[in-house]
C-alpha cells in the first residue's frame, strides 16, 4: 500500500523514502507519473496545495524533479502554478471533461475499426488478457482503473497507433477524475467489463456496426452521468 499524501506532505514518518526512484528513468518524469495518478484517484482533491519541498523530501530527489514535475501536470491543466507562491490541485474542469470525451471517442472508434478490419486478430492478446484479469475481479477501484487504462492502451497499441493514446492519455486527467467517481457505484465494474468483452467480441468478429455501437455506449457513461455525478460532488469542480 502507496504511503498517503495530505496537502502535499506525506503523512507518517519522512525520515525514510517510501516511494523508490529507479535510476533507469527520469526522477521527474517518474513524480510527474505517480502525482499524476494520486490526483486521478482524488487521493489528492482539488484545491490541496502541493509543498515542493516535502514532496522532494517524500520522493527523495531535489526540488527539480519536483518542479519539473509540476510544470508537466500544469500542461495537463491538473495543477495551477502561482510562482513563487504555491501550486493547488486544479478542479475538475467540465469543458475539459467533455472535450477530452470527444477526442477519445473519435480515435477510439477508429482504433476498434482498424482492429475489426485487421485480418490479424493475434495483437488483440495483451488486451485479452487483461480483460481477463478485470473478470478475476477482487481489484480495488484505483487498481481497477488502472488496469482499465491499460486495456485501453493495448487497443491502441494493436492497432499500431500507441502515439496517439500517448495523446489521449495527456489530455484525460480531467476526465479519469470523473470516471473515479463512477467506479464506486455498485454494479459499474461489472457493467465495465461486459462493455469490454461486448467490444473485444465484435473487433473479433469484424462486426464494425456492433463496434461503432459497443464503443459508443462505454465512452458514453461519463457525459450521461455527468450531472448526477457534479450534483454529489460540486466542490471537486470548477465553477
Amino acid at each position: 500500500m502507496r504511503q498517503k499524501i495530505t496537502s502535499g506532505i506525506p503523512e507518517g514518518s519522512q525520515s525514510a523514502t517510501p516511494f523508490h526512484i529507479s535510476r533507469n528513468r527520469p526522477a521527474a518524469l517518474q513524480v510527474y507519473e505517480d502525482l499524476r495518478d494520486r490526483i486521478v484517484a482524488l487521493d489528492l482533491r482539488p484545491g490541496s496545495s502541493l509543498s515542493r519541498a516535502a514532496l522532494a523530501d517524500f520522493y527523495g530527489v531535489s526540488q527539480t524533479p519536483v518542479r519539473e514535475a509540476f510544470l508537466k501536470l500544469e500542461q495537463d491543466g491538473l495543477v495551477t502554478v502561482f510562482p513563487q507562491s504555491k501550486t493547488l490541485i486544479a478542479p475538475i474542469s467540465i469543458h475539459k471533461v467533455k472535450s477530452t470525451h470527444f477526442l477519445r471517442t473519435s480515435l477510439e472508434l477508429e482504433v476498434a475499426r482498424n482492429l475489426a478490419l485487421s485480418l490479424d486478430k493475434s495483437k488483440l492478446a495483451p488486451a485479452e488478457a487483461i480483460l481477463e484479469m478485470q473478470r478475476k475481479g477482487g481489484l480495488e477501484a484505483a487498481a481497477f482503473s488502472r488496469i482499465d487504462s491499460a486495456f485501453h492502451k493495448a487497443l491502441f497499441v494493436a492497432a499500431g497507433y500507441e502515439d496517439l493514446w500517448d495523446v489521449v492519455r495527456e489530455h484525460s486527467g480531467h476526465l479519469d477524475r470523473v470516471r473515479c467517481l463512477q467506479l464506486p457505484t455498485p454494479g459499474k465494474i461489472e457493467r465495465v467489463i461486459f462493455q469490454h468483452t461486448r467490444i473485444m467480441e465484435a473487433i473479433t468478429a469484424s462486426d464494425l456496426g456492433a463496434v461503432d455501437s459497443h464503443v459508443r455506449d462505454h465512452l458514453s457513461g461519463s457525459l450521461n452521468e455527468l450531472d448526477a455525478i457534479i450534483r454529489n460532488n460540486a466542490e471537486l469542480f470548477d465553477a
